[in-house]
This record gives structure tokens, C-alpha cells and sequence, in this order.
């Protein structure tokens, strides 16, 4: 569509490839602001509740889960210089495991995990605003849980036109998201800290029954929506300067970063609310600031509003791109690889991807859509750390700018599965096994296409009529 988007083929004597610019911090800036999101405002509660109130233990679950991240996260840069194609886990899962995989993958992440995690911001976002206005008008009384769903609807919708028609304004709602979310973990480290400085008996709590292995291994889990986001390094790595050194640097240093402020506010949680007010609270935050004062609510609530606006903005990036590139493969309908004609924005992947996150608000709640989003990520995260020791035998003599520690791979692949397997064993819930059936659905859906049964690269009838109805076209067409 765009004579830009022609490729540009370089001399025969030169070569050209991307520049290693980035070094320690800058590349430990972007993988911490991948990081820090939603979590830190979602799951404290979760976590909390799995240990029974036992504040020590809790703070010790966040430090688990980012290891458990940070091994992953290191698997992830093996892959991401051995492999420098773009795709990430899609492209990792079809060198190791070939096209089947990957198209399980890609269909499952567009179909479930995607939406879920989608779903969970949307709600997310409208407790918190819910919730302002109750402690802000003195309501009393239980929530709405379809008013808040409908008020974190209708941002996201705002957002979608967004990126649909004003891609440049996407971007710059995103750096205002990030501002917003920094400032305000950085509000509510300080108001702990004023207040534990104040009053440090805030910080000791009575022992509780000691939680056993199912409900720590099930915060655990929970904890790891906090540090997802990591694997946005594996956009960077060739662009790393010395990546066998810089690398798990970066990963290392970003990690003992997040891990350390998330522990930080919850120890200011833990010095304002007790156990009981943690747990029944559906926005932590919000009950934080009012406890402290009723002002302080708003400003609170404009700094998580803005930190989940911003997941739900990078959730939509990705949830137009990913399918948009699956379907250029071959995937996918030929249709969600087509882009608007005056736009230049993938709006029926857009479209498809925000409906199915619609259909995920009606019969599910934010802890269920959470523990399905994370145990489909994690069980292909798993797939791919398993990918690093199974690619040292098939691709023995490749060259790799950075290596892990096979013990490291070793212990993400376990660690990985363990925590896939954890809901599947203690809380098992109809989307898991709806999440098993889809994978088997689409491995045979997959061999039919093979067979020449399903076509999904030709253009129909319905094809057509769809290009005309979203006015949109296929990149390898251009107007005039």
C-alpha cells in the first residue's frame, strides 16, 4: 500500500544489519518497563490470601516468582541470539518443534490467552475507577461488577480507535501511561514509608497457620503476571553491544530492580492496611489512599488508571500484529493480514481480537481469566526453555552469541512446567481444559490444512465481501 514498505535490497558488497547500540542500562530500562504493569496492583491481594495473611511469606512469593522469571528471561535471550528472527515464541516453537506447534501456539494465543489476558486488564481498570468514585462519594455498598466491566470497556474501545486511526497518539498515550505508572509506585513507596517510620509496629503481624504446598505453589503462579513482559527482551538482543556479557546483565540487573520495588510496595501495603482489608480489597491501591486520606485517592487512582491503560494499549499492539503476522504465514485467514487502505493499521485482526476479549468478560471473573492467561503463556514459555538444551543437540555447532547454563535451562524448564501444572492440579477450571481441547482441535485442524482439506492463504467470496466492508487490503497490493 505504502511505497515505503517496499523492500530495500543493499549493494552485493555490503551487508546490512542492525547496529549493537544498546548497552547495560538502556537495555535494563526497556525489560523493566516491559515489566512493570498491571501486576503489582492486581495480584498483592492474591498472593496475600494463599499464605494465609502471613505478610513474610508473601514478600518472599514475589521474590520466587521473579526468579523463576529471570531463569526464563535468560532461556529467552539464548533463543533470541541463536534465532533473530522476529515471531519470538511462535518462531522459537516452529525451529525446535516445527509448524504444528507454532500453529497451536499462534491459535491459542489469538483464541485464549490473548483475550484473557485482555479481559483481566479491562477489569481490572474499571474496579479501580469504580472504586475511586465509591471512596470519593462516600457509597457504601457492594460493587457493580458489570458497571466497572463497562467502564474498562469503554476506555479500551477509546483505545482501540486509537490504534486503529491515530497510531502516533497510541504511542504517545503510552509514554504518558509510563510516566503514570512510575509515579505512582513512587507515591505509595513513600506514603509506606512515612507511615512505617511513623508507626514500624504497622509492619509486625500475629503468626498465622502456615499455608501448605498447594496454596505456595499456587502464589507462586500468581505472582509471575507481576514480572510478565520479560520476554520483550528478545526484541532488543541484536541490537545488544557484547551480548555474551551484557545480556544477562541486563536481565539480572532488571530483575533485582522490579523484585526490589515490588517489595517495597507491598511492605508500604502491608504498613496501612491489615490482612483483612489487603484481601477483601478488589483495588488495593485505592483502599492504600483512602486509608491514608481521601485526596490522595485520586491521585493514586490516576497513576494505576494510566499503568493499566498502558497494558491494555501494548495488549492491543500485539494482539493486531501478532495474527496479522500469522496470517501472512499462511496461518491464518488471509483477511487479518490485510491492513486499512487509509489507516495503515491491521483493523480486522484488531476487531477480531477485541471481541473475543468482550466474550471473556461475560461469564468469568478476574481471577480465572488471570490463572488461564498465565498457565497457557507459561506451558509454552516451558516449550521454549526445553527448546535451548533440545537445540544444543540439533544445532550443536550453530554460533551463539550468548549461552546460558544448561543448569539454568534445566531449572526453567522444570520450575516452568511445575508452575503450568500447579492450577491444572490443585484449582482446575474449565478454561484449562478448554485450553487442552482448542490444542487438540488445532492439531488436527492443522493436518486437514495440510491435506488441502481447509484453505486459509486464498481469497473467497467472504474474503471480498470483508475487504469491502473494512475497507482493507492485503500488503502485497498497492494503490496508485
Amino acid at each position: 500500500i505504502d511505497d515505503t514498505s517496499q523492500p530495500f535490497y543493499p549493494d552485493d558488497n555490503k551487508s546490512v544489519k542492525l547496529k549493537r547500540t544498546i548497552g547495560v542500562y538502556d537495555g535494563a530500562s526497556i525489560v523493566v518497563g516491559s515489566m512493570i504493569g498491571s501486576g503489582i496492583f492486581i495480584v498483592p491481594t492474591r498472593i496475600l490470601e494463599y499464605c494465609n495473611g502471613d505478610m513474610s511469606l508473601s514478600l518472599i512469593i514475589w521474590v520466587l516468582g521473579g526468579i523463576i522469571a529471570m531463569l526464563m528471561a535468560l532461556c529467552y535471550c539464548e533463543l533470541a541470539t541463536l534465532l533473530p528472527e522476529s515471531g519470538g515464541s511462535a518462531a522459537y516453537l516452529k525451529v525446535v518443534y516445527g509448524d504444528v506447534l507454532c500453529f497451536i501456539y499462534l491459535w491459542l494465543y489469538l483464541l485464549a490467552a490473548n483475550p484473557q489476558s485482555q479481559a483481566v486488564q479491562i477489569i481490572a481498570l474499571g474496579d479501580y475507577i469504580s472504586n475511586a468514585v465509591k471512596v470519593s462519594t462516600g457509597t457504601c455498598g457492594p460493587e457493580s461488577k458489570v458497571l466497572s466491566k463497562l467502564i474498562g470497556l469503554l476506555i479500551t474501545l477509546v483505545l482501540l480507535v486509537c490504534n486503529i486511526t491515530r497510531v502516533k497518539l497510541s504511542v504517545k498515550i503510552q509514554l504518558w501511561c509510563t510516566v503514570g505508572k512510575v509515579a505512582a509506585l513512587i507515591l505509595i513507596a513513600i506514603l509506606g514509608f512515612v507511615r512505617a517510620v511513623s508507626d514500624s509496629s504497622v509492619l509486625y503481624t500475629s503468626l498465622q497457620a502456615a499455608p501448605g504446598i498447594a496454596a505456595v505453589s499456587l502464589a507462586v503462579f500468581q505472582s509471575l503476571w507481576a514480572y510478565d513482559g520479560f520476554d520483550n527482551i528478545t526484541f532488543i538482543t541484536e541490537e545488544v553491544k557484547k551480548p555474551k556479557k551484557t545480556l544477562p546483565m541486563i536481565i539480572i540487573l532488571s530483575f533485582l530492580f522490579v523484585m526490589g520495588l515490588y517489595v517495597v510496595v507491598n511492605l508500604s501495603y502491608f504498613a496501612v492496611l491489615n490482612q483483612k482489608e489487603m484481601i477483601t480489597s478488589s483495588a488495593v491501591a485505592v483502599s492504600f489512599a483512602a486509608k491514608i486520606h481521601p485526596m490522595l485517592t485520586y491521585a493514586v487512582t490516576l497513576g494505576v488508571c494510566l499503568s493499566l491503560i498502558g497494558s491494555i494499549n501494548v495488549n492491543l499492539l500485539t494482539m493486531g500484529r501478532l495474527p496479522f503476522v500469522a496470517a501472512r504465514l499462511g496461518f491464518m485467514p488471509k483477511i487479518l493480514s490485510m491492513i486499512h487502505i487509509q489507516y495503515f493499521s491491521p483493523l480486522p485482526a484488531l476487531l477480531f481480537g477485541i471481541i473475543l476479549a468482550v466474550a471473556m468478560l461475560v461469564p468469568s471473573n478476574i481471577d480465572i481469566l488471570l490463572k488461564a492467561a498465565l498457565f497457557m503463556a507459561w506451558a509454552f514459555r516451558s516449550l521454549c526453555a526445553l527448546g535451548v538444551l533440545i537445540l544444543r543437540w540439533k544445532m550443536k555447532d550453530a554460533k551463539r552469541p550468548y549461552k546460558v547454563y544448561s543448569i539454568t535451562a534445566l531449572l526453567a524448564t522444570l520450575f516452568g512446567f511445575y508452575s503450568t501444572l500447579v492450577p491444572l492440579i490443585f484449582r482446575p477450571q474449565a478454561l484449562y481444559v478448554l485450553g487442552v481441547i482448542l490444542a487438540a482441535v488445532f492439531y488436527i485442524v492443522y493436518f486437514l490444512m495440510v491435506r488441502g482439506h481447509i484453505n486459509m492463504t486464498g481469497v473467497g467470496k467472504v474474503t471480498v465481501w470483508f475487504q469491502k466492508l473494512f475497507m482493507v487490503a492485503s500488503t502485497t497490493e498497492h494503490t496508485s
